[in-house]
């Protein structure tokens, strides 16, 4: 699953310019502009990780620009954004399964422009990555800079992350919106 177009485009609306700001104001990388045409990925990474360990930082570009209400909203709520290590143990129709490695939370998280079935194309699951959780609107996304880690799992590591995204199943446990 994914977002709708208009929301994608929304995505980076609201993404990329927090990005300058971030990268303007605290000078994380070399003068760098991010658009959507032209985004180099370990940049905007290394300044989206600055951004994700203080999302406070976000108040402060809220402040210091004029939002409508929606967008105003979407920006805030990243505040409450789980970065973290992940599994993707399936990809269901509605989204993907991330369980955290923290602490097993199981997460329906959707893709921004392809669905993380599409983006990961033959990559068999399970897969771990470094990711950051994102709000938007109804759903959890990923700000779209995620970073695989090179692990193949055997047999009993792919059962128990199967029964880790059972049991939350089963319990109605899994987190579809934060």
């Amino acid at each position: 699953m994914t977002l709708k177009p208009e929301d994608a485009a929304l995505f980076y609306e609201l993404f990329l310019p927090l990005l300058n700001y971030v990268n303007h104001n605290y000078h994380v990388t070399t003068d760098i502009h991010f658009t959507g045409k032209s985004v180099e990925p370990a940049k905007a990474m290394e300044v989206a990780r600055f951004l994700w360990e203080q999302p406070s930082i976000i108040d402060d570009y809220i402040n210091e620009n004029i939002f409508p209400l929606e967008e105003m909203d979407i920006l805030s709520n990243w505040k409450h954004c789980i970065p973290g290590r992940f599994i993707i143990e399936r990809h269901l129709k509605k989204g993907s399964i991330f369980i955290s490695t923290k602490d097993e939370s199981v997460y329906l998280v959707n893709g921004i422009i392809d669905s993380w079935e599409e983006l990961l194309f033959g990559v068999p699951t399970p897969i771990i990555f470094d990711a950051v959780l994102l709000p938007f609107k109804d759903c959890i996304i990923t700000d779209g800079l995620v970073s695989v880690i090179p692990v193949r799992f055997g047999g009993n590591y792919t059962r128990s992350f199967k029964e880790i995204y059972m049991t939350a199943k089963r319990n109605g446990s899994i987190i579809k919106s934060i």
